[in-house]
């Protein structure tokens, strides 16, 4: 009786043990392997505008908001697609010491596009009226699909921008923070012209 105590306590200790280490090691390492994986993992998401994806693999706070807004507006899904249509990301280097990897970015060129509509949209208008027209489906549907027409006609520039971005290990999988250098370039300058319209509004 006593031996069998034994052993189920044993048993139990060993279980626990074996739990303990697989929640510790549910991040993947950061291995160059791992790391070009995540890339391409990014890559594909923001081609197809995945939101589970993106909010589980990428850190961005612009692209965050978007992800946010399509939540309830399937506009700002379309323009997503459209935005990320024509990307290409190349692992240049990675540095796993310094959890960072260097990427090369090429994507339609539409940071004037994004301007000329960020101007459009804020002119003489205050944060309040500029939040209801982001909740207005069918100022969105005018709007946005726009937007989306002239992106469509954007060129890709014969070189890709040099970004180099930090990594850190998320619960399950590795992710990739986009600063603002990064999100301009994954987006050809339209986050960056989004994150305008909020802050001159």
């Amino acid at each position: 009786m006593q031996y069998n105590i034994k052993r189920g306590i044993c048993l139990i200790l060993a279980v626990a043990m074996t739990l303990s280490l697989s929640a510790c090691s549910g991040a993947k390492s950061m291995s160059e392997e791992n790391i070009i994986e995540t890339v391409a993992k990014v890559e594909k998401a923001l081609m197809d505008f995945d939101r589970v994806t993106l909010q589980n693999y990428v850190k961005s706070s612009t692209l965050k908001t978007i992800l946010d807004l399509s939540k309830n507006h399937s506009q700002f899904s379309v323009l997503g697609k459209a935005m990320f249509e024509k990307l290409e990301i190349e692992v240049k280097s990675v540095d796993k010491k310094n959890k960072t990897v260097t990427l090369l970015v090429k994507n339609r060129d539409m940071s004037d596009i994004a301007s000329r509509f960020t101007k459009e949209l804020v002119k003489g208008k205050n944060v309040v009226q500029l939040m209801a027209l982001l909740n207005n489906d069918s100022f969105l549907d005018a709007a946005l699909s726009k937007l989306t027409a002239e992106i469509s006609e954007a060129t890709v520039p014969d070189n890709p921008t040099e970004v180099t971005v930090s990594i850190e290990k998320g619960k399950d999988n590795l992710i990739l923070n986009f600063d603002e250098t990064a999100e301009d370039a994954v987006s050809g300058g339209v986050l960056t012209a989004i994150k305008n319209s909020f802050s001159m509004g």
